[in-house]
């Protein structure tokens, strides 16, 4: 008897946030995702060159707000024009994954989807490639899969998961059921969670067949499956633009992770250690950057006196600083962010603050 055919997998990269905690840098029209941040390289683009070797450009789709499409498309030459989706609006990761999907399966409908986040770092970029394959593998026997960072520190500023019972081990790649996902915890909870050995980083990197994903949205998210399979009847059709924007609008938000992933009880997650981060605030980039001798880590010309673990990023003309520790300083050219290290993820704070003095040519 000849042997199946294992079905394809493809990349669906949800690239449609506006990175409010990097501001200045990160702007309405020039999001974090599409900036060079940590190498020549956008984000977006890094995040495409990290799966090509196992996922071919023409398998790769994005999502993202329909105001970037031609930015995307410009990035990421290879990737033909039609996979590139542009939102009319956000409203959440389940439905834009809900909406790439329907093009997957419209295509495939035996896909496996990896969902990936266009503003994560990772350091060792052929161990991700593999426990991708991995996942692959065990999403094709009809689980939902997560990739569980193992934690380095006890970091708060992401959510955990904690294992349950082994399922199965591929090769020395352990799979667990996952017992509980848990929203970021206080310091003393997350130093708990670092020294039990069962707690992992939320990584938001998932692995599923599409047939498995479409049965959980009908059951756990009804309303939003019965809307997206408006959407989906009408592609290809006539109706695919005028049907997109009925319905788009009418879609509540939801996050994949509370509207599905919390209630299903097929998630299994695969522990990983592949140097990943969430770069969601300036402080990152003072752990992921090199740093000089008095550790500071420098993007542009810096000339500093008593100067020390700060982050100093400015493309364009010198920053001058004396007396500073721990501190973050970024020149935007039209705008300067000065805090301390321990408080970045409160530029989002700032950003609000913004709209409510009108300055919106800044944001």
């Amino acid at each position: 008897m000849p042997r199946k055919k294992s079905s394809s997998v493809y990349a669906l990269i949800l690239a449609g946030g506006t990175g409010t905690r990097l501001w200045p840098r990160s702007r309405r029209d020039r999001p974090k995702q599409l900036l060079p941040l940590i190498s020549s390289r956008t984000m977006l683009q890094e995040t495409c060159d990290r799966i090509l070797p196992i996922i071919p450009a023409n398998r790769v789709f994005i999502v993202t707000n329909a105001g970037y499409t031609e930015t995307v498309r410009q990035q990421l030459p290879n990737v033909p024009p039609e996979n590139i989706i542009g939102e009319l609006e956000g409203h959440g990761t389940a439905p834009s994954i809900g909406l790439g999907g329907l093009r997957i399966q419209k295509l495939d409908p035996d896909a496996v989807m990896i969902s990936l986040h266009a503003d994560h770092y990772i350091k060792k970029a052929e161990a991700f490639r593999r426990v991708l394959l991995d996942a692959a593998q065990v999403a094709r026997q009809g689980y939902l899969v997560t990739l569980g960072i193992k934690p380095r520190h006890p970091e708060t500023g992401y959510g955990y998961i904690h294992r349950g019972e082994l399922v199965e081990e591929l090769g020395k790649q352990p799979v667990y059921r996952v017992a509980q996902f848990l929203e970021k915890p206080n310091e003393a909870t997350a130093t708990h969670f670092v020294q039990s050995g069962e707690y992992y980083w939320n990584s938001g990197i998932f692995a599923w067949k599409m047939a498995t994903l479409w049965e959980e949205y009908a059951h756990y998210q009804p309303e939003l499956h019965a809307q997206l399979q408006k959407i989906g009847n009408s592609l290809g059709t006539r109706r695919e633009k005028t049907m997109m924007a009925r319905v788009w609008g009418k879609i509540k938000n939801a996050t994949i992770d509370v509207g599905i992933m919390e209630k299903s009880q097929r998630v299994v997650t695969l522990p990983i250690d592949i140097g990943w981060s969430d770069v969601g605030s300036w402080a990152t980039l003072l752990d992921l950057l090199p740093g000089n001798r008095e550790s500071n880590v420098v993007v542009g010309e810096h000339v500093g006196v008593d100067t020390a673990s700060s982050l100093i990023y400015s493309p364009n003309r010198l920053i001058a600083t004396v007396g500073l520790t721990d501190m973050i300083v970024v020149d935007a050219d039209d705008a300067i962010l000065v805090c301390p290290k321990n408080r970045a993820q409160q530029v989002r704070h700032l950003v609000e603050a913004l709209k409510q003095n009108n300055k919106h040519k800044y944001l």
